[in-house]
């Protein structure tokens, strides 16, 4: 299991782009063609990124971080551009290893119309920073890593989301069971969950999770559960649904309530977040 923000840039990278900017920039619309790269603007020069991973104009193009990304040093603040007009920019900043590495959000800020400056994320130190655009006709996805002087922001709270239920061309359905949690304040080393499913007619299903193995990212959990176990909630009555999540990590138990499909995440259909009760300890920097 990737996190939920992992997740978020592949199904962005996945969706498919028409030819208008093809036409926008000039382009052969009969050809792929590859966006243009974000430039960081260093003391020392300009220093050029070109994207990892891409949907622009009528092609796509899926790859990984580089093991070596352009170092931008140590300044306060990196400042960016990107030529195109109508695009935004999100930064995640993860630790440079290889596995189980801490991964925080960060603040873009837009300076211009196709300027920008990412600001400190989490602890001070080393970290791998993720730039993330979306705009007219793409998405692209680049790397620098970059040394920040001081701590920056750190998550407002840890959160948590839930699979069960899928509607399939009208039809209740299910894809499998899953349920996500991001930015704990630490890697428990024990921890179980239960899904319980209740219809609107008050009838229930209580599924038992299991926790997917290995750790992607410090901070993240998956539980997973088989379809068969999603169908036995499509037959307890209609919807609205509600979910409640039983969560036990080192001996505390954490229950997270959702609704579906009225708090369907558009992200991460047909995930639903979940409101925590005690709040699920957070990682604060």
């Amino acid at each position: 299991m990737h996190s939920l923000r992992t997740a978020a840039i592949v199904l962005a990278l996945t969706v498919a782009t028409g030819c208008g900017v093809a036409r926008e920039v000039g382009l052969d619309p009969g050809r792929a063609a590859s966006p243009p790269p974000v430039v960081l603007h260093l003391a020392d020069g300009d220093r050029v990124l070109d994207a990892w991973s891409w949907c622009f104009a009528n092609g796509c193009a899926d790859g990984a971080a580089p093991e070596d990304p352009v170092d931008a040093g140590s300044p306060d603040a990196v400042a960016f551009s990107f030529a195109l007009d109508g695009w935004t920019f999100d930064a995640s900043f993860r630790e440079p290893r290889d596995r189980c590495f801490r991964q925080v959000d960060g603040l873009v800020d837009q300076t211009g119309d196709q300027t920008f400056e990412v600001t400190p994320a989490g602890p001070a130190g080393t970290w791998d920073v993720d730039l993330t655009g979306r705009g007219p006709g793409g998405d692209v996805v680049t790397t620098f890593r970059w040394t920040t002087p001081t701590a920056g922001g750190a998550p407002a709270e840890a959160t948590g989301s839930a699979a069960v239920l899928a509607d399939h061309d009208g039809s209740l359905d299910s894809y499998g069971v899953e349920v996500f949690l991001d930015d704990l304040a630490e890697q428990p080393r024990h921890a179980t969950a239960t899904v319980t499913v209740v219809s609107a007619p008050g009838d229930e299903a209580t599924i038992a999770l299991e926790r997917q193995r290995g750790c992607y990212e410090r901070g993240a959990l998956g539980f997973s559960a088989p379809r068969s176990a999603g169908l036995a909630a499509t037959r307890i009555g209609d919807g609205p649904f509600t979910y409640e999540v039983r969560l036990d990590l080192d001996g505390t138990t954490y229950v997270g309530r959702g609704a579906w499909p009225d708090d369907q995440s558009a992200e991460m259909a047909p995930h639903v977040p979940l409101t925590w009760t005690p709040p699920l300890p957070v990682f604060a920097g």
